[in-house]
């Protein structure tokens, strides 16, 4: 049976910037993040092998271990293998095959480490106001520092990215609760990527990242691609498409403890009937909101994602802003 591979769809709900802004001064920031996902991603690589190690830091203070590895052939296809814990995930793409097995329903922990790696890049939106671009000494480099606010429920968020001033990849990221600081970048091929990742959530290290990666020379060997389910699914793209549309995505009500903002993270999937289904808490910096974010999105709903003419399921991120709780 055919098989729609996964699409990642980022639902933010926030509201439209109204600050002004220097429109010369947006043009260099947006550029500055463009050329650091140039600097570091690995599209433009063909064959090339990447091991990772990570660690998670648990709220009781405990810490759990994992890892990832990838073997990439470029178009023709790669092999992914997954461990956490009890967890175990390989899969396989060979050009428009895929075969796959694995534990159980993958951790979050998993899902934040695909988000993070090789490293995490993204793009403004017109949420974003850019203030200025400060020249800074950042993790040891020198940097450029891009000073922005996100308007989140009408409330303004101070972020900063910091780009190297020389090699031009992301030195550190603070958004929202978020911090993340890329160090001792490796070269492999024209491309620069963190050695060492580190995550903070509201302060607290949440996850730790090593990786390496490098060139294979000649052709990827062929026992790479085997099936490890022993069979093969049809993959296939949309020729066309369309997203999935909110129609009705209420928010927490705000409290009344200031203007903070905690965002908790939610992952599940719209099905054709509109719904999220399987949700499940990604991130949070306040557990005790865990239940009412996921309360909240069971009653959210979409018009479906649209593939081929016909309504599909998509796997999605959603996030939730409690302001004042």
């Amino acid at each position: 049976m055919p098989r729609l591979l996964p699409l990642v769809l980022a639902v933010l709900l926030c509201g439209a910037a109204s600050q002004a802004e220097d429109v010369k001064l947006r043009e260099q920031a947006v550029e500055l993040m463009e050329i650091a996902r140039a600097a570091s991603h690995p599209g433009v690589l063909r064959n090339f092998e990447q091991t990772v190690t990570f660690r998670v830091h648990e709220p009781d203070g405990s810490v759990q271990e994992g890892s990832f590895s990838r073997v990439s052939a470029g178009a023709t296809g790669h092999r992914d293998e997954y461990t956490f814990g009890d967890y175990r995930h390989v899969i396989v793409i060979s050009g428009d095959r895929i075969s796959q097995h694995a534990t159980g329903p993958m951790p979050p922990e998993v899902r934040e480490l695909k988000r993070q790696l090789p490293i995490h890049v993204g793009s403004f939106d017109q949420s974003d106001v850019i203030h200025s671009i400060q020249q800074q000494k950042v993790l040891g480099h020198p940097a450029k520092c891009i000073e922005f606010d996100t308007l989140t429920n009408g409330v303004p968020r101070a972020n900063e990215i910091c780009m190297d001033a020389e090699r031009a990849v992301v030195l550190s990221w603070r958004v929202g609760d978020e911090y993340i600081e890329n160090t001792d970048f490796f070269r492999v091929a024209n491309l620069y990527e963190p050695a060492h990742i580190r995550r903070f959530l509201n302060g607290k290290l949440q996850m730790e990242i090593d990786q390496q990666m490098k060139v294979i020379d000649g052709p990827v060997d062929p026992n790479v691609f085997t099936p490890p389910s022993k069979t093969w699914d049809t993959t296939y793209e949309c020729s066309t498409s369309r997203r999935p549309v909110a129609l009705f995505t209420p928010q927490p009500v705000s409290g009344k403890n200031g203007d903070k903002i905690v965002d908790v993270l939610v992952h599940g999937d719209i099905r054709p009937d509109g719904k999220v289904h399987g949700a499940v808490v990604d991130s949070s910096p306040d557990p005790n909101l865990n239940a009412e974010a996921l309360q909240l999105i069971s009653t959210w709903k979409f018009l479906p994602m649209i593939c081929n003419g016909n309504p599909a399921t998509v796997p999605t991120d959603l996030v939730l802003h409690f302001q004042g709780r």
